[in-house]
Order: structure tokens, then sequence, then C-alpha cells
């Protein structure tokens, strides 16, 4: 199961995802073996925006039977699992998928699919490779870039409102940064194995997403125009070319160490008047591009349409990675009886949305409990709980975090320690003077 790793400030642990630079998804620990074969790209049909892009490189090299095409990212969001479409001369069959893609062909158009997470941020370019069996040279036509990032929905609903997605996004920051706030300056070495850890999401520098970061604000900005970061870029390219080549996340910062001082000029990023829209714009595009999105099209695809559920698998993804969120779906849905994975799961034989989401909750308080390294952030689940046993359904109600494992489920749950705060439906919060742990 790929997994992303919690923050948890009982411990003062925090943790990212592995995702790496423009390549395959990789877990932020030790690779596992998945406990369910990865989703074949059909299985999730999905209506698919045009992404802006210019085609910088189409070349197919007939002796080498090697079709080459770059494109470049000209739009103004992050281009997450494109779709490539492209047509080939009459009689011409693709074939040979490389890592991370696979394949379909109706007459000539061959349509390439993301089997692992990708993103190619603004202003980026991305080569991609194909084979075909042609030894004749030529160029691909009605080449093609789509993403449900670039402006489609997923099929039977669509995400989060706006004060909905204000709401979910400050509960999973209570978990990782104590702080309903989103903390876009963080950054600090929890010598967790995975370098500095950084920003809103916990984005790492040995896992692949730090980078990502990165890339999108070099886009936008130079470090002649106060880029602070852009000094770091050949730095983490070593260590990002680690990752991706032995699949481990990267517990060194010696390469950044010897450029700067890089918690101080993530932090000042943030926190310096003129970068700070720039670099808040990157961190909420990646976040939004390898978490957000994937996930609201997952709740999409099993027919959950609640906000709350939503908020619990967003929260799922942050925590461990969109593998490990799918696996813990995966899970809830055969423990009430789906064990064929039959889409929408709400309403086959019988199943409702608070059922699921309870098992679902379940799911996820044993994962985390069963985990040295989660443990004491079992707790997050439980304000999940809380609110589907008061049927705040759609984050309308003023909601608390007051509510621990050992308050729904016994007390053999540790305490996380997690601050007791209170959410407006509109995302504003405050601190309570007092409260009184209970799951109802």
């Amino acid at each position: 199961m790929e997994t992303r790793c919690s923050r948890t400030w009982v411990l003062g642990q925090r943790g990212c995802a592995g995702v790496g630079l423009l390549m395959l998804a990789l877990g932020c620990g030790a690779a596992e073996e998945r406990e369910f074969p990865p989703e074949a790209p059909g299985e999730v049909v999905r209506e698919l925006g045009a992404c802006t892009h210019a085609v910088t490189t189409n070349t197919y090299v007939g002796p080498d039977y090697w079709g080459t095409l770059v494109f470049k990212n000209t739009g103004t969001v992050a281009i997450a699992n494109p779709r490539v479409s492209l047509d080939v001369p009459s009689g011409v069959t693709c074939d040979d998928d490389q890592p991370g893609w696979a394949h379909t062909q109706s007459g000539r158009t061959c349509t390439f699919t993301r089997t692992s997470s990708l993103t190619v941020a603004v202003n980026a370019s991305y080569t991609f490779n194909y084979s075909t069996d042609s030894s004749t040279s030529f160029t691909a036509t009605h080449v093609k870039v789509q993403s449900d990032s670039c402006g489609g929905t997923a099929p039977g609903g669509t995400g989060l409102t706006a004060n909905q997605k204000k709401v979910a996004e400050a509960l999973t920051s209570i978990w990782e940064n104590d702080t309903p706030t989103l903390d876009y300056a963080y950054s600090e070495n929890i010598h967790d194995g995975r370098g500095y850890t950084n920003g809103r999401a916990g984005f790492c520098t040995g896992t692949g997403d730090a980078i990502q970061v990165v890339q999108c604000y070099r886009a936008l900005r130079t470090e002649a125009n106060g880029n602070r970061l852009s000094k770091y870029w050949s730095a983490l390219t070593v260590i990002n070319n680690r990752f991706l080549s032995t699949g481990q996340s990267q517990a060194s910062t010696a390469e950044l160490d010897a450029v700067g001082g890089w918690t101080t000029d993530w932090a000042a990023s943030f926190n310096t008047a003129a970068t700070k829209a720039d670099f808040k714009q990157c961190q909420d595009q990646v976040s939004d591009a390898l978490y957000y999105t994937p996930i609201m099209n997952e709740a999409a695809k099993w027919g959950l349409t609640q906000a709350l559920t939503k908020a619990a698998l967003y929260d799922a993804a942050i925590n461990h990675g969109e593998d490990g969120a799918r696996d813990l779906i995966r899970k809830a849905n055969t423990a009430l009886g789906n064990s064929a994975q039959v889409a929408p799961v709400i309403g086959y034989n019988g199943i409702t949305e608070s059922a699921w989401l309870q098992k679902f909750l379940e799911k996820r308080r044993d994962v985390l409990a069963g985990d040295s390294t989660w443990a004491d952030a079992v707790d997050r689940v439980a304000a999940y709980e809380k609110q589907r046993r008061l049927g705040n359904w759609d984050l309308g109600t003023a909601l608390r975090n007051d509510v621990r494992a050992r308050d729904c489920w016994g007390t053999t749950y540790p305490s996380s320690g997690y601050t007791v705060r209170a959410i407006n439906p509109d995302g504003t919060w405050s601190t309570p003077a007092s409260f009184t742990y209970a799951c109802q």
C-alpha cells in the first residue's frame, strides 16, 4: 500500500507523500506490497478538460520505433495525471507502454492514461515517449492533453463548495499543524528519513513533492525577482533523482545545506509580502493536484456525495496518499459485502453513505492504531465519526474536534493531544475556553 506519513503534534512528527517530480509515484516510506492491484485506467471514467499546452517536440523515428512528444503547460493551473492522445498513420499500432502509462487504441487514435500520479506544473515541460510497430518515421497528428484538473468534472458529483473545502482543510490542518490555519511557512527537519518537511501539506524534500512546489514557484518568479528557493534547484534535483532511482525516501539534506538555510528561505518565501501570493499559489496548486482533485474523483466514482464523507476522504489522502486512501476505500467496500468493488457502492445491496463512512473510518482507525508511526494520530479519525453521528453531512453546523478515539471506540486508544478548536461553516475558527470530550 502506498503510504503518506502522518504529522503528529504529540510526538512532533510530520510527514509527506512520495510522488516524484514528473515521474512514477512512490510511497514516502519503504515500499510495501499492495493488497489490491492498482486500478486500470479504464476503471475510472472521467470527463476531462482540455489543458492549455504547447507541443514543442513531435517526432517519431521509424528505425528506433520510438516517438517523442514534449509538451509545455502554458495554462494557469497544474496538469494533474494527464491523458495524452494522438493519431498515428493508418495501419500503425501503438505498443510497449512506458512506466507510469497504459494505452488504448481506437482506429488511428492512441490514448495514453496515467497509472500513477504525475503533475506538470505551470510553465513546466514534460517529455512523453511512446512506441509503435512502424519502422517508418512520421509526425503524430491531433495531439491532445487533457486532465480533470484543467476544467473537467468527475462523474456523478463534484467536489466541495468553497466553504466546505475551507472546513475540510481547516480540520486537516489541525492534525498537520495543530491549528486550522494552513501553515504555508512551516519548514523543519523532523528526522523522519524524508529530509525537510514543508508547508501546508507537509511537502518533503526527500520524497518528490517539495520539488514540485519549487518547480511551480520558479515558473512564476525568478531568483532575480525574489525567489529565495531557486538557488536550491540543482540540489533538489540531485536528491529527487536519487529518490526516483532507488524508490527510497531521502533523509539527507546535505546538498541543500551546502547552498543555504533551507528552512529560513522556505518560511521567508511566504512571509515576504512581495512573494507570498506566488508561493501560496504553488502550494495550493500542488496540494490540489496531488490530493484534493484525485480524491474528489474517487468520491464521485463510488457515489459518495456528502461533504462530510469527502472531507474524511481528503484527510485520508493527505495522511496516507492517494493509493492509501483507495486501499481504505476497498477495505470498507469489502467489509460491507462489496468484495467485487462494484461502483457506485452507495445503494449497492442497500449500503447507505452513513454505513459506508462508519466502516471507512473504522478501517482507517485500525490502520492508524496498528502502526507505531501513526498510533498517536488516531484521534483525527474520531472527529469525522462524531460529525457522522451528529448528522453534520453538509458541514453546515459549527464543529469542534473535542473528541478522541477512546470516546468513540473504547479506552485502548491513546490520546493524540490535539488542541481543541471550533470551526464555523465558513471556515473561520476560534479556540473554545472550555469543552467536554464526547463522541456525540
